[in-house]
């Protein structure tokens, strides 16, 4: 117990770094919606491990700007700091926006954690406010030098050649458990940071389906395995190519188009008990697969057919 005391010790002092800089972040983004945190429930979780009030840690600090960085249209800042941050670990900072592709996003996120590594040189203190004022000051630059990349790709094809196809993809995944907080609020705010539908269901077992373009369900896929799992699987790997611009056809391919949620499917469950300890509802989660139509994938997940989706003999 002692020995985990200078641990303990050491990680509360770089979250009090994350809440004073987030305090400081608020003054200085203070208009309307500029700067957001989605569940301030993790304010109060770090605030109570850090007076030592509990013992536990069950979400991470994340919060977002939104800034009119292109003209007429706001530019979202996703920013998700590690509880070791800013001595330890870097902070994951991801800009989103309706009219920037997401391979341009991505290499904008590469260039982010490229200027960390070369030019904050004092990674003791904390340094969002740093990296998002030198957002702020390049943007355009950023934007035309991570263009520039993707054009000089494109420069050898012939003058008549068509964009390319984008591949839509439906991933079912399936593990052990999922009980931990912060893993299904990692799951839950990657899959709606890449704009992809579908559900997860926490619990024993835990299943997640996730639906997209490719790149953004593959993506997801990255970010969730390597977080501590008993046992994790893709269990169904559903894709289909649209052509180039394709919006309706990817929307009528969607089967999940609400969004992405949560969803416990417990039946008769008391008022005091957690949702994720219940057993599943079998008939509330048949029932739910067939609305969405998703019966075929009974099969693959417990291994039996309903008599709806078996073939006629």
């Amino acid at each position: 117990m002692d020995e985990q005391a200078p641990h303990n010790d050491h990680q509360k002092k770089e979250l009090q770094k994350q809440l004073d800089e987030f305090q400081m972040l608020s003054a200085i983004y203070c208009n309307p919606g500029e700067l957001r945190v989605d569940d301030y429930g993790c304010i109060d979780n770090l605030t109570s491990y850090i007076s030592g009030e509990t013992d536990r840690l069950t979400t991470k600090l994340d919060y977002r700007f939104e800034l009119p960085l292109l003209p007429d249209q706001k530019v979202q800042i996703l920013v998700e700091l590690p509880h070791r941050y800013p001595a330890l670990e870097m902070p994951r900072i991801v800009i989103r926006s309706a009219v920037i592709p997401r391979d341009q996003e991505r290499r904008l996120t590469d260039r982010i954690v490229r200027y960390i590594e070369e030019e904050v040189l004092e990674r003791n203190e904390a340094y969002v406010l740093q990296v998002v004022g030198w957002i702020q000051d390049n943007f355009a630059e950023l934007l035309a030098a991570t263009a520039e990349r993707k054009e000089s790709k494109a420069c050898p094809r012939s003058a008549g050649a068509t964009t390319s196809p984008i591949v839509f993809e439906r991933l079912w995944i399936y593990s052990h458990h999922l009980k931990s907080k912060m893993k299904r609020q990692t799951i839950i705010k990657t899959a709606r940071d890449l704009r992809l539908t579908g559900f997860s269901r926490p619990g024993k077992p835990a299943i997640i389906c996730v639906e997209g373009q490719q790149a953004d369900t593959q993506e997801f896929w990255r970010t969730i395995k390597p977080l501590k799992w008993q046992k994790i699987q893709i269990k169904l790997c559903e894709t289909e190519t649209v052509a180039a611009g394709g919006e309706n056809e990817m929307a009528a391919l969607r089967h999940f188009a609400a969004g992405f949620r949560e969803e416990l499917f417990c039946a008769d469950m008391d008022e005091d008990s957690d949702a994720e300890d219940q057993p599943m509802s079998m008939s509330l989660f048949m029932k739910f697969l067939d609305k969405h139509r998703c019966g075929y994938i009974k099969k693959e997940l417990f291994g039996f057919q309903s008599a709806i989706d078996a073939p006629a003999s």
